[in-house]
């Protein structure tokens, strides 16, 4: 008995929706053809591989947004379905998931765990522990033949000569790398340095992708000590870069970040003895200059002054009174007969008035020197003992010593001087001459 056609198609689909190896399967191959979405929304076209053509579609009702922006013309994409025969178009694909083959897909997952970091909270500030100012000790992880050791090492120790760097070795690139990376953050993180640096050079996108792994940035986040990543140079970027504590560029920008505020602090000591001279010889300079004002007011208030001073004031009176009774005598004189009462008469107010000043005058400068001397006396009793008080002497006689070595530097501390090294002394009385015996800290 012959078959319709209808009935072949109808049985061909039932073998079809029936069999285990053409039906819920995924397909793998460059999109071609495609034109869009049609006027029902339907999506169709072909998807190749190297030898063969197969036609695909898509209902409306199945085409979600995010399947849009991943179906475009020559894309590589997976598809999820099952083969179809229809009674028109023949055999054809139809499938309701698609997602992106190869790189795509690995960005995309990517970009998913990121979304799901990112929910969980694992990106806040809050969680990122604060990196020490001044780490004694750094765990470096990163691989054991890379250049990255020697530039950790080079330049944090130009930095701080006496930081103490412990490495730990890991694979950090191809099969098993997660997991060994993840394996030296929980060695180093027992081990307990001040600051951990995960880092490596520079590389390609696959090199690099250990640290995007999940099992690595979850071991980031979780490590109890602080993180420093650095990974590849300034173009790269990395989930671990984002999970981390603290993320710098490149491996030497790492270094010199946790190292830079004690180089800070060296360079600002062996300047330190420069700048305490050039202070000392500032405090020098302006003591020196108020002592000369203050012996200077001294001897202006002093009462061998003042009296000179009232000396010439009273003689500047005397002149005063004088060329004033010089005045009052001199002109036309008549005859003395007729005008020796007027002019007596005239004189007599003027020489009272005189008399009377000069008499208020004398009785006052007693006091005014009496008072001037108490005053001046008072006044440098007081400069006087603050001359005593900024005296290097003064300190000496209230039981201090200066200590210097045998080029005449001051002596603060035990790091400057080694045994058998020549010492001055100098106390109230004199100086005294030492050797060094032994130093005790």
């Amino acid at each position: 008995m012959a078959y319709k056609v209808s009935e072949l198609v109808r049985n061909l689909n039932n073998v079809l929706r029936l069999s285990n190896t053409l039906c819920n399967i995924e397909i793998e191959g460059e999109i071609v053809g495609y034109l869009g979405p049609n006027r029902s929304g339907h999506i169709y076209f072909d998807l190749k591989d190297e030898s063969a053509v197969i036609k695909c579609m898509m209902f409306a009702s199945r085409c979600t947004y995010e399947y849009r922006q991943i179906i475009s013309e020559g894309a590589h994409v997976i598809l999820g379905g099952s083969l179809n025969y229809h009674r028109q178009f023949g055999l054809s694909f139809v499938f309701e998931r698609v997602s992106e083959a190869g790189e795509g897909a690995r960005l995309r997952a990517l970009l998913e765990l990121r979304r799901e970091f990112e929910e969980l909270g694992m990106f806040d500030e809050m969680y990122k522990k604060p990196i020490p100012l001044f780490p004694r000790t750094i765990g470096l992880i990163t691989s054991g033949t890379g250049a990255a050791i020697g530039d950790v090492v080079t330049n944090a120790k130009r930095n701080d000569p006496y930081v103490n760097i412990i490495v730990a070795p890991a694979k950090l690139e191809g099969d098993g790398a997660a997991e060994d990376v993840v394996r030296a953050i929980k060695l180093m993180d027992a081990i307990g340095p001040d600051v951990i640096l995960l880092t490596r050079g520079g590389g390609s996108k696959d090199s690099l992708w250990t640290f995007n792994e999940r099992i690595v940035a979850q071991a980031v986040f979780d490590c109890a000590t602080p993180i420093v990543s650095a990974i590849g140079h300034d173009r790269d970027a990395s989930l671990t870069d984002d999970i981390a504590d603290h993320h710098e560029s490149t491996p030497t920008g790492a270094a010199l970040f946790l190292t830079e505020n004690t180089g800070k602090i060296l360079e600002y000591l062996d300047g330190a003895p420069g700048d305490l001279t050039a202070a000392m010889n500032r405090q020098l300079k302006d003591r020196r200059s108020e002592l000369k004002q203050l012996s200077s007011d001294v001897r202006y208030n002093s009462p061998k002054s003042r009296l000179e001073r009232k000396k010439k004031d009273l003689e500047k009176h005397r002149e005063m009174l004088k060329s004033a009774m010089l005045f009052s005598l001199s002109g036309t004189r008549k005859s003395l007969a007729d005008h020796e009462v007027i002019v007596r008469r005239s004189m007599e107010p003027m020489i009272a008035g005189r008399r009377s000043l000069l008499e208020k005058y004398s009785l006052r400068i007693p006091a005014y020197m009496d008072a001037a001397l108490k005053k001046a006396v008072s006044e440098k009793d007081i400069y006087v003992g603050l001359l005593e008080g900024l005296s290097p002497v003064g300190r000496l006689k209230s039981g201090f010593s200066y200590v210097s070595d045998k080029d005449g530097r001051n002596v603060r501390s035990v790091s400057g001087i080694k045994a058998g090294d020549e010492l001055n002394i100098r106390v109230t009385d004199g100086e005294i001459e030492a050797f060094v015996r032994d130093i005790r800290t």
